[in-house]
């Protein structure tokens, strides 16, 4: 399956190293279209529920998810923009679980590309 932009997916982040998140959590995909359909890759940002206060941690707010196997109707937490990573999401059993608003994926969008330049 391809994923676009602002898409909240569930994935399995393991094997993982050091600080990088793990275990099967929620993430938010952040390349476009064309990076997804060229590359065989997908650029996210996993999700955390602990706020650390951290400059690059956008306020998911309060966001309905639609995934079967998902444990939640509802996902609370921060988007961690400074563990930006590329993977295969096919290889990490990615589901589709639903959608940012734009004014949110469009902030986590700069945020990632001020961390780039």
């Amino acid at each position: 399956m391809r994923f676009s932009r602002g898409d909240i997916v569930r994935l399995d982040l393991d094997p993982s190293r050091g600080h990088e998140q793990t275990k099967r959590r929620y993430a938010v995909v952040v390349s476009n279209d064309w990076y997804n359909a060229h590359c065989n890759l997908t650029m996210i940002c996993p999700i955390t529920s602990t706020d650390n206060g951290y400059p690059l941690h956008v306020d998911l707010g309060e966001q309905q998810v639609f995934a079967q196997d998902a444990d939640v109707d509802v996902i609370h937490g921060f988007i961690q923009v400074e563990q930006l990573k590329a993977l295969d999401l096919n290889a990490r059993r990615a589901l589709y679980v639903g959608r940012l608003d734009a004014d949110t994926a469009k902030h986590v969008t700069e945020l990632a590309l001020a961390c780039l330049m």
